[in-house]
């Protein structure tokens, strides 16, 4: 590829010259007049004179052909050189390595033909398309009126009151007695499950156990000798690994579709739906899923399953279980996690983790900026989740960074979450933490998770207890001191602090999602017990700073990092 860049040779270059000798006429001085020779044979007469000698032609330099032959190897030479130049000079800020250089293996693999591809995706569909089936459930839901009920009065037809509604989905036989992998929101609400083999036969089958915190169920039907799927190593897998899914998307059952791995470990985040599980690190995918392919098996090329299909991402749903389309991004749940839960719901028909009762963020730099520890240096505990919870009875409290449990290092809030649950309820767990800058530690009595749902008390919309009121212009917000009176009405944790009357929505404390009610009680390092406190910490504050702030929401503590505009 050329370079706009790219210099001609220099113009002012002049064309070589030859280096060969010049040859001169002879020079004949005038001589003096001599006396006539006598003739002698063999000389020929002459018009100066009868019997005068011819003067011989002069012989060329015996290193005329050697200075022929050296010229032409210099100029072959400068033209060689030249034209070396100017392929660099075309090729400037453009020298790649030889082919090979970065990927050797691959480099020398020529890869399988279209056919060879071919017949590896027919074997694995051959091996494993018997052990995936089709579910259809029946579910009793809670249907919205259309028009406003009153009393003694119906309206025909409204639709209101509950009403049976059914649903699909897929799952996979992992044991030929009729035990099954599906995903819990397919059958997790179901009054009845229905279930179709590859070959065509017909079950009704009975919920083992159910995990709605990593959305895998187990279900089982009446029958023997069955075909089974072998749970794979997701640990193994690789982005760009081949896989096909496997499941019956739109009711169509047993469709494959192909694709690669595209990520591992993905965190997702809370969905707008709660649908999605902060406990799983989902396999991506770009093998087309849909709705009906929930609870069906990814499968690698060994035709094993390396992961329970579960959601897509939908640009009108974000990631979500149910609604959208296919668009190129799916999600799984990896066969390890699935093979862990399944052992626990095949026993107890639940799953029982450990619960520290801590709510807990990831650093960014403000945030350890402001707590004086290292980016990466642990989990923040935003609040405590629980009054009387393993973390509050051990102390914790909110602003610790949580480094390490039972000696495991926490680098994230994911980790320190993944490290919890994995313990057994009951365990002592060491944790350590850093607090206003010192190492401490403390022992945990681990609980039993529980249900994510969690009540909050509401803060009340207006406020009209009088207070001194102060502009906070660089955060875009109008705060006021909260009093006693204040602290008990909005039931505060922390008793002191300047609450939040009035936001620009176009300020950084409104893009970084504060708004009216919230309670602040420290900015970056400085404790903020009244608005004053606020206003004199924000001063000093300049365009393109990032700043931590601790504050309060109905009844939760919460860090948020704002970038000062």
């Amino acid at each position: 590829m050329e370079h706009s860049d790219t210099k001609p040779l220099d113009s002012s270059t002049q064309p070589l010259e030859s280096h060969q000798p010049t040859w001169q006429q002879p020079v004949f001085e005038p001589q003096q007049a001599a006396p006539q020779p006598e003739w002698q044979p063999g000389r020929a007469a002459g018009p100066q004179g009868y019997g005068q000698a011819l003067p011989d032609r002069p012989a060329r330099p015996k290193r005329y052909k050697a200075w022929i032959a050296l010229s032409v190897l210099v100029v072959l030479a400068i033209l060689m050189a030249a034209v070396q130049a100017a392929y660099k000079l075309r090729n400037k800020g453009a020298d790649l390595p030889p082919a090979g250089a970065l990927l050797p293996t691959a480099a020398g693999a020529s890869g399988p033909s279209p056919n060879d591809l071919s017949n590896t995706f027919r074997a694995v569909a051959k091996a494993v398309k018997p052990a995936v089936v089709y579910i259809n459930i029946t579910e009793t839901v809670q249907q919205q009126r259309i028009f406003p009920s009153f009393p003694g009065f119906d309206v025909p037809g409204d639709g209101g009151g509950p009403t049976k509604q059914q649903a699909s989905g897929s799952g996979f036989i992992v044991k030929d007695d009729g035990y099954i992998i599906t995903n819990n929101h397919v059958v997790g609400k179901a009054d009845k499950i229905d279930v179709t083999l590859a070959d065509g036969r017909k079950f009704r089958a009975r919920r083992i156990g159910s995990d709605p915190e990593s959305d895998l169920a187990v279900i089982k039907i009446d029958a023997s000798s069955l075909p089974t799927a072998v749970l794979g190593n997701s640990e193994g897998i690789e982005q760009g690994d081949w896989v096909l899914a496997i499941g019956s998307p739109f009711g169509l059952q047993q469709t494959i579709t192909a694709g690669i791995i595209s990520a591992t470990g993905r965190y997702l985040g809370p969905s707008r739906d709660g649908g999605v599980s902060q406990l799983d690190r989902y396999i991506q995918t770009d093998a087309s899923i849909n709705p009906g392919n929930s609870g069906g098996p990814l499968v690698n090329m060994s035709g094993e399953v390396v992961g329970i299909n579960t959601l897509i991402y939908s640009p009108n749903y974000g990631p979500a279980s149910t609604g959208g389309g296919n668009v190129g991004i799916g999600f799984a749940i990896p066969s390890n996690q699935a093979r862990q839960i399944y052992g626990q719901l095949i026993k107890s028909g639940k799953v029982s983790r450990g619960y520290l009762g801590v709510l807990v963020a990831d650093l960014d730099q403000a945030k350890a900026s402001a707590l004086g520890v290292d980016l990466h240096g642990g989990a923040l505990v935003g609040d405590i989740a629980d009054a009387n919870g393993p973390a509050a009875k051990a102390g914790l409290k909110s602003g610790d960074v949580i480094t390490s449990i039972d000696g495991k290092a926490v680098h994230s809030a994911s980790e320190l979450t993944e490290a919890v649950v994995d313990l057994p309820v009951g365990h002592s767990a060491r944790v350590d933490f850093i607090r206003d800058g010192q190492h401490e530690s403390a022992s945990v009595v681990l609980a039993e998770r529980p249900a994510s749902s969690t009540a909050r008390a509401q803060v009340p919309e207006e406020n009209n207890e009088e207070g001194d009121t102060v502009q906070a212009s660089k955060l875009g917000l109008t705060v006021e001191t909260i009093t006693s009176d204040m602290a008990s009405q909005l039931k505060l944790k922390i008793q002191t602090g300047a609450l939040v009357t009035s936001t620009d929505k176009n300020g950084a404390a409104a893009q970084a999602g504060m708004g009216q009610g919230d309670v602040i009680h420290r900015i970056g390092s400085t404790q903020v017990k009244s608005a004053s406190d606020l206003a004199r910490a924000t001063k000093s504050l300049k365009s393109g700073d990032d700043v931590a702030i601790q504050f309060e929401r109905r009844g939760t503590l919460n860090f948020v990092t704002v970038n000062i505009d």
